[in-house]
């Protein structure tokens, strides 16, 4: 009996639905995100490397805060990558000094990290356990010394004992203002201040660098300047015999020390 030959089922290839243009651009668009990839692990592993560790931090700008304080306030050292810093991180970090009132960290590549910073004004020097408080124009304590050359601005006398520590409030407003508001208009006509004494707010002491004294009172500053600077004038070398009273000023007074012994002898 002949055996039944069977036929092989015949394939029929279907037809690609892509087009050959659109294959050839999935092609290109796959090997150039292998090429991006390639690059790009490339590039990060160039910004990794020790080229851009940096090598030193330079500081600017601090002429009494030290730079081991401002390296201290980083978080960053040398040998850490230029690129893994927070900038603004580090600012934020340096104006938490007190004396620091304004800081900017830039890179200087490859390996070099810049610190600039801007000190708060000292506007005076206040007397405290046998040393010296530096109080800024905002009433903050900024630091302590012992040297008052290193400073040349007007003590603060009078105040109530302290307890305070850098960094801590010592005058608020309004005693604060009359503080800077004084001391200005002084500057502003060419005064030099070498002492404020604040034991009485309403008369004010303010003792000059040629020696007056004068009862300042409150308020009006800017007038009562303008008018010490004309009676100084009229009184030079008279500033030891007693003291110009200008809690009025419309009725300045000058006020002898023996004119006062007198009349309490009377």
């Amino acid at each position: 009996m002949e055996k039944k030959r069977w036929a092989r089922p015949v394939q029929v290839r279907k037809k690609s639905l892509v087009p050959p243009e659109k294959r050839r651009q999935i092609k290109r668009r796959l090997l150039a995100a292998l090429l991006f990839i390639v690059v790009l692990w490339t590039v990060l592993s160039f910004i990794g490397s020790d080229f851009f560790s940096i090598a030193a931090i330079v500081v600017h700008g601090n002429t009494y805060t030290t730079e081991k304080e401002i390296r201290m306030a980083l978080t960053v050292v040398e040998g850490d990558n230029i690129w893994r810093l927070n900038k603004a991180q580090q600012e934020a970090k340096l104006k938490t000094i007190p004396r620091i009132e304004s800081a900017r960290v830039t890179r200087e590549l490859p390996n070099r990290l810049k610190v600039e910073v801007l000190e708060k004004r000292s506007l005076v020097l206040v007397p405290y356990n046998g040393y010296l408080l530096a109080m800024g124009t905002d009433g903050m304590v900024l630091a302590t010394t012992r040297n008052l050359q290193n400073y040349n601005i007007p003590m603060l006398t009078g105040l109530a004992p302290l307890e305070l520590s850098v960094g801590e409030m010592l005058l608020k407003d309004p005693q604060l203002q009359e503080v800077v508001q004084a001391l200005e208009a002084m500057s502003a006509v060419g005064v030099s201040v070498s002492e404020l004494n604040f034991a009485e707010p309403e008369k004010l002491v303010l003792i000059t660098m040629d020696g007056f004294t004068v009862w300042l009172g409150q308020g009006g500053y800017s007038e009562k300047a303008a008018l010490l600077v004309q009676i100084m004038a009229q009184l030079q070398g008279r500033q030891a015999e007693g003291y110009l009273d200008l809690r009025v000023p419309q009725a300045p007074v000058f006020n002898t020390l023996a004119e006062e012994k007198t009349q309490k002898n009377n």
